[in-house]
């Protein structure tokens, strides 16, 4: 199943649901849009990082079933490709993997059953902490033949071609490009782009970094524009 509504305008804050349950899905996504948000709903785990790139969404809700699936392990993948709140539900209390959650980077644990209207009131909480990250108040960055858009999420190379970037890697490249030459050293990216989430974590830096190449290199294996040095990372365009 797949389905976005689209209601209101552009800057209407936006819910990724993933829930792989056909009864309990329609239910968020209905209270959801009661609450003016826009729904993005996905109940293949398989597309569910794939669609998140896609839609960008400024909040995460987890709902999946615990006997097929590890949710640790999807919020795990969310949040190395993401700074939005992550709101994990889980059928049960369990100390141990709610501790163990918290760990993984989720932003709340919320132990089900839940009224509709506790539902909404924590959503509507985090929409507005979510709300908050300054993703789209970045201005126009031009370095060279490279201009990056931090409103379109977008980098517009030499050719006219335009990649889209993640939270992640717009945040990363904006502030390589906003000195251009000038090497970053990574504790200084990570505390400025993951701030608690990856405070001394390179593993997640690397990995932005990596998928960055892939999408704007020419060759990712020879990189020219984003280059690594012994303490950090350099836009070079």
């Amino acid at each position: 199943m797949k389905q976005t509504d689209e209601i209101g305008v552009r800057d209407t804050p936006k819910v990724f649901v993933v829930c792989d349950q056909s009864d309990t899905a329609p239910v968020w996504g209905y209270i959801l849009r009661q609450n003016g948000l826009t729904v993005i709903l996905e109940s293949s785990l398989d597309n569910a990082l794939e669609r998140w790139s896609a839609e960008i969404p400024d909040l995460v809700v987890i709902d999946v079933d615990t006997n097929r699936q590890d949710p640790l392990e999807v919020c795990r993948h969310f949040r190395a490709i993401g700074l939005a709140p992550i709101l994990l539900f889980l059928p049960h209390h369990h100390e141990t993997l709610i501790l163990n959650a918290y760990a993984a980077g989720v932003d709340d644990v919320v132990v089900k059953p839940i009224s509709p209207a506790i539902f909404a009131a924590k959503i509507a909480a985090w929409v507005r902490r979510s709300w908050t990250i300054p993703v789209d108040r970045l201005g126009l960055v031009s370095t060279g033949r490279h201009r990056l858009d931090p409103q379109r999420r977008c980098l517009c190379g030499p050719n006219g071609k335009e990649v889209r970037l993640t939270n992640l890697e717009l945040q990363l490249l904006h502030l390589l490009m906003s000195e251009p030459g000038q090497v970053f050293n990574s504790e200084e990216i990570i505390r400025t782009i993951w701030g608690q989430y990856g405070t001394g974590d390179n593993v997640l830096l690397k990995n932005v970094v990596y998928r960055l190449r892939k999408k704007i290199e020419a060759d990712p294996a020879e990189p020219i524009l984003v280059q690594t040095w012994p303490r950090g990372y350099s836009f070079e365009g």
